[in-house]
């Protein structure tokens, strides 16, 4: 399916593109849980859980005692998140919750996760001013892929334009989630009512020869982009893609918006 949609219709959700995403970051994601662990949380709510691929390294880094509480809209994704917990031996719980809907019911906890859940949020300040105002407060800790720094290359700068013009009208529009919301994410956690706030932006990037993980997610990615496109600007990437697919040279990055929260 060009979506990876999950069993809700969320894009870019379904259980197996979140496993193959995350396998390829597997080494980056583990050090962030590590850092995160330094928090010592007693509780730890995760909204947009998916299939717990988070909690799982969280599960490996953080204290035996620390609850986690995994929150997501989808049951089928919430189902295989407990499935994946269920020999974990720690206290854990799962919420089946719309997070545009149903904010009043996130629980308190000492640390809150919200990786790359904002972009499928209506309201963002309003879910920031409720999570704010839980008590206890806790931190919250934010991660947001930018769609606009996505990039395949090398590719020749014309060809680049069309495609990353081609796919703005095709994403834009979208309903269901906000593939370019980097800049609505930052503004409103700039104005949420947290007293501290640190952002950074996080480089992921690769050269080849890529790893098998990263081969995978590399064209995952590629596939999506081209579901996405029609007429001149599809056929034109579609024969980047074979191209690519030989060339031992190429490169792949993307950055991430990473904010905490307390």
């Amino acid at each position: 399916m060009s979506s990876w949609e999950n069993p809700s219709g969320a894009p870019l959700a379904d259980g197996d593109w979140l496993e193959v995403h995350h396998l390829a970051k597997l080494p980056e994601r583990l050090a962030f849980a590590e850092k995160m662990a330094k928090l010592r949380p007693k509780t730890v709510v995760d909204l947009g859980c998916a299939t717990g691929l988070w909690l799982e390294l969280l599960h490996k880094t953080f204290p035996a005692d620390t609850k986690f509480i995994g929150i997501d809209a989808d049951q089928a994704s919430i189902d295989k998140a407990a499935a994946r917990a269920k020999d974990w031996g720690r206290e854990v719980e799962f919420m089946c919750l719309d997070l545009n809907t149903q904010v009043d019911l996130i629980p308190a906890a000492d640390l809150t996760i919200a990786f790359n859940t904002f972009n499928y949020i209506k309201d963002l300040p309003g879910l920031l001013g409720k999570l704010a105002a839980r008590n206890p407060r806790g931190t919250l800790v934010v991660r947001q892929y930018d769609g606009d720094s996505i990039r395949f290359g090398p590719m020749r700068t014309a060809e680049r334009q069309q495609m990353e013009t081609a796919l703005f009208q095709a994403l834009a529009n979208n309903d269901s989630f906000d593939h370019y919301d980097l800049d609505r994410t930052f503004e409103a956690i700039e104005n949420s009512p947290y007293a501290d706030k640190k952002l950074h932006f996080e480089l992921f990037e690769r050269t080849r020869p890529f790893s098998p993980g990263l081969d995978a997610y590399y064209r995952n990615k590629m596939e999506y982009f081209h579901g996405e496109l029609s007429g001149a600007a599809a056929n034109q990437f579609r024969a980047w893609i074979d191209k690519n697919a030989t060339d031992p040279n190429g490169y792949f990055f993307e950055v991430d918006l990473v904010a905490w929260l307390s």
